[in-house]
């Protein structure tokens, strides 16, 4: 009998133990609550970038080291490419206003909490629109884009969320690199120094090689015939293995010239759904098809994502 009433008073006190350390528990997680509120309220960057880089620690281990993905985002009727190293992110372009919401959740779907790098290729509402609600939404270190404007309302939008947020901005240089990790781009466009004549703001499209171990893509934004002209004659390495191709597939675009120097085994055209452009054109696509060049598209195959491993290319979607 007393081994009874002794056994019972240990599993007393323990239940009592037990019920202390949580309320003690309960009244942390109610502090901590009140306190992050309150942190949100009064300082909300000051909060935003703790979480960031808390999340952002889980994040970079997200992409296996010494891999590469390249996310050939679905919106429809314009351009977002992410790039995903394990040491940081780049986003070209995000797709039009009405798709802003879309390509932050994607983002966040793939772990994104920071970007290191935003191009905005040209001022086009179909490549800059969707940018404006991913800087109202995640962290920016620095934004690429060409110096020339647009007199649309979503250009100004664009310009103000840049101001809002303090991001730095940087124009494109010719010649000079951009380093993810092991990934390196070149940015090979607008080459204003060359050509004559009044330039299109499609031919003001920042371009880039990059390059991740033995594996290299390009991507033009909507450059056109006068800017691929400029690549060829600035003498740049355009080789690579994946093209995202110019300007939606339009016959603007991917001369053959061009293509000859690229050379892709793989091709990703950026487009919408039964599109009032007619984009792609049949042309650039049978230019393609007779190059032996397998040809991705997002209006067919959705998300489209290119993993490297710095040899070998993996392509994916939905």
């Amino acid at each position: 009998m007393p081994k009874r009433r002794k056994r019972r008073r240990v599993r007393r006190r323990r239940r009592n133990v037990s019920n202390k350390w949580m309320i003690i528990l309960a009244i942390i997680v109610l502090l901590l609550s009140g306190l992050t509120g309150y942190g949100f309220a009064r300082h909300r960057d000051f909060m935003d970038g703790i979480i960031s880089s808390v999340t952002g620690f889980f994040i970079r281990s997200a992409v296996v080291d010494g891999e590469m993905l390249v996310h050939f985002i679905d919106v429809g009727q314009g351009d977002a490419v992410l790039i995903q190293t394990a040491q940081g992110n780049m986003l070209i372009d995000g797709g039009d206003n009405h798709m802003g919401e879309r390509v932050v959740a994607y983002l966040r779907a793939r772990g994104v909490a920071r970007l290191d790098y935003v191009v905005a290729t040209h001022p086009h509402a179909d490549h800059i629109g969707g940018l404006i609600a991913v800087l109202n939404s995640i962290p920016v270190n620095q934004i690429i884009m060409p110096n020339v404007v647009h007199t649309t309302r979503t250009f100004e939008r664009f310009i103000d969320a840049i101001e809002a947020h303090n991001i730095p901005v940087r124009e494109p240089a010719v010649g000079s690199t951009i380093t993810l990790g092991d990934a390196e781009f070149t940015i090979i466009a607008p080459n204003l120094g060359l050509g004559s004549g009044a330039r299109g703001l499609n031919d003001y499209s920042v371009s880039l090689r990059l390059e991740f171990g033995r594996t290299s893509f390009i991507f033009t934004g909507d450059a056109e015939t006068r800017s691929e002209n400029e690549m060829l004659e600035a003498g740049h390495n355009l080789r690579a293995d994946v093209l995202h191709v110019g300007h939606h597939g339009s016959t603007t675009s991917t001369t053959a010239p061009f293509l000859d120097a690229v050379r892709p085994t793989i091709a990703v055209i950026n487009v919408g759904a039964d599109n009032m452009y007619g984009h792609p054109h049949g042309a650039v696509v049978r230019r393609l098809e007779a190059a032996r060049i397998r040809i991705y598209r997002t209006d067919h195959h959705g998300n489209i994502i290119i993993t490297s491993n710095g040899n070998r290319l993996t392509v994916t979607h939905d």
